[in-house]
């Protein structure tokens, strides 16, 4: 029969399997976006200009 002790690492295996899914998930994310950047695929610089004054202003 078990001590209940198993239940604790079995909570401790979850947690620890989540956090290593998330991890590996910002590793991918940061490496993506370093790739997009590279390409120059991200925003430019012009899609942040301000908009000219309105012509009947």
């Amino acid at each position: 029969m078990s001590d209940g002790s198993g239940t604790k690492e079995k909570k401790g295996g979850f947690f620890r399997r989540l956090f290593k899914l998330a991890f590996i998930g910002a590793i991918v994310a940061t490496a993506v976006q370093f790739i997009k950047r590279r390409r120059g695929s991200d925003l430019d610089d012009t899609e942040w200009q301000e908009l000219p004054p309105p012509a009947g202003g």
